[in-house]
Order: structure tokens, then C-alpha cells, then sequence
């Protein structure tokens, strides 16, 4: 059985994603004994793809039946493609935004247990689980399963492709979708994570998909400032600007002199600089 991870990287006027999950890459070569990484491309993302990447990339895909996310900055339309796109026989989903920092390899024997997994836990920086709803108001109020899509394990089967089939309806619909069960409180937007956790409840298969006994498998570290239980005034709203962070050569990552042991959302995407990445090549190439 092949395993591998699968990133969309579409890159937008603002943000490199595809040198972010170059370093992803990296981070995974130099980490993970299952380190097989597929990217899907966009037509103008695939036009800046160097044969640096080609190095690194050992699966370059390009997003099929068009673009769905247009000339929307936030490009997460296509994120129902997944199960289309991916040439692994189990997959994990990541975000660009993303690196390693440890070995997880042993992950994959408790994720193949489910047909889909989707991630229910985070922690933050201090390895607290994040308990603080700040972003997810509408998850809380809906009572919408706690998903996050940017770690989220599939094996390619029939249950599989049902769920990702009602993830396209209801970002294909959002409209739709959002009016009959959204309405309410918080974000009106859409995201995979709540496209995800409505594609589970509408499918009612939060006990099959989702496991909130276990926190520790799958994880990350996730780096949106006001989850990392610190007062609101004392956090900026970039962490960046509040928590100082490195990158050794060693490839260890600290934060706030915490050193990280778990995949790390650095969610600000200028965490990610050139000087980073030639520490990541230094160490990996």
C-alpha cells in the first residue's frame, strides 16, 4: 500500500505557496521515513515550478476539471479534489504552511484503522490543546464536528469517495448549503474546515471519521494567535509580532523558547523566509 502527503500550492498575489511547500518537503525528507509528497498545481503555479522542486516534489499533479477557485485570493475551492488527485493509496492532507519537526511515521498504523480521519485536536505552542473557540464560534454554536481538514487522513474507498463527493456539493453550492444550515453567528465564508465538518454531519459520520478520545494522533501545533490560551491583549494578531521563533540548523524548531516536537501551522505565511529555506536545503540536499 502507498502512503503519501498531498498539498494544494496555488500560488496568489501575495503569497509564495509554492516555495512554502517546498520547504514542507524538506521538512518531510528530512524527518519522515514515509516522506512521498504530492503537489497539485495550478496552470500559472505550475509555470514557476524550477527543478529544485522537481527534486523534492516526488508527485506534481495538475488540479483537474478546471480552477474552481478562480481569481479568489483564498484558493481553497479545489480542496474536494483530493481523492481525485492523489496517487497514494492512503493519503494524508496538509496545508502549504506547514513543516516537520519529528517523525510521525508511526502515525500511519492508527489512521489506516478508518477509511477517513479527520483531525479533532490541535495544540498550541506550549503543547496545551487548544480549548479557546475564538475562530470557531459557528462550529461551537451549530454544534459542527471540531474538524480540521489540514490533517486529514483518507484511504481511497467507496465510504471515502461519498464524503468527498458532499464536500464538492457543498463548496460547488456554498450559497445553498450555507442558507439551509450555517446561518447563525461567526464566519459567513467559506472554508474547508467547515465545508468538511458539514460534509460529516449532513453525512452523520462523526463517530466513524472523527476520534476525540484519542488528541494525540493526528495533531499539529496551530499557530493562530488567539488559541495559544494568552490573554487577547497580550498576543498580537500576528503571532509573529508577539512570539519570538527559529529555525537551527539542526532543523529544530522553537517557539517562545519552546522547542516543537509536532508538525507545526505557522499560519503567518512570512514565517516561511528565503533564510529558513536554505537552512532546510543546507540539511536535506
Amino acid at each position: 500500500m502507498s502512503k503519501g502527503y498531498i498539498v494544494i500550492a496555488q500560488n496568489n498575489n501575495e503569497f509564495d505557496y509554492l516555495e512554502m511547500t517546498y520547504a514542507l518537503a524538506l521538512s518531510l525528507k528530512a524527518t519522515q521515513q514515509e516522506n512521498a509528497i504530492c503537489v497539485c498545481v495550478d496552470e500559472h503555479t505550475r509555470s514557476l515550478v524550477q527543478d529544485k522542486h522537481r527534486k523534492v516534489f516526488d508527485h506534481i499533479v495538475d488540479i483537474p476539471w478546471n480552477d474552481d477557485a478562480g481569481t479568489d485570493n483564498w484558493k481553497i475551492h479545489n480542496k474536494w479534489k483530493y481523492i481525485h488527485m492523489s496517487p497514494f493509496d492512503e493519503t494524508i492532507i496538509l496545508d502549504s504552511d506547514m513543516v516537520f519537526t519529528h517523525s510521525v511515521d508511526h502515525w500511519w498504523d492508527y489512521l489506516a484503522t478508518k477509511d477517513v480521519w479527520c483531525c479533532t485536536n490541535v495544540k498550541t505552542f506550549r503543547g496545551e490543546d487548544v480549548v479557546d473557540d475564538f475562530y470557531r464560534k459557528k462550529f461551537t454554536e451549530l454544534e459542527l464536528p471540531d474538524v480540521y481538514s489540514n490533517f486529514s487522513y483518507f484511504k481511497k474507498t467507496q465510504p471515502a469517495y461519498e464524503f468527498f463527493r458532499m464536500i464538492e456539493l457543498i463548496m460547488t453550492h456554498w450559497n445553498v448549503y450555507y442558507d439551509k444550515f450555517l446561518k447563525g453567528i461567526g464566519q459567513n465564508w467559506m472554508s474547508a474546515d467547515m465545508a468538511y465538518a458539514l460534509a460529516i454531519k449532513l453525512l452523520d459520520i462523526e463517530e466513524v471519521v472523527c476520534d476525540y478520545d484519542i488528541k494525540d494522533v493526528p495533531t499539529f501545533v496551530h499557530m493562530k494567535s488567539h488559541v495559544q490560551n494568552i490573554e487577547r491583549t497580550k498576543i498580537d494578531n500576528i503571532w509573529t509580532k508577539s512570539i519570538p521563533s527559529e529555525l537551527a540548523d539542526n532543523l529544530e524548531v522553537r517557539i517562545g523558547n519552546f522547542v516543537q516536537n509536532l508538525p507545526v501551522h505557522y499560519v503567518q505565511k512570512e514565517w516561511m523566509t528565503q533564510e529558513k529555506i536554505a537552512t532546510y536545503e543546507k540539511a536535506v540536499l
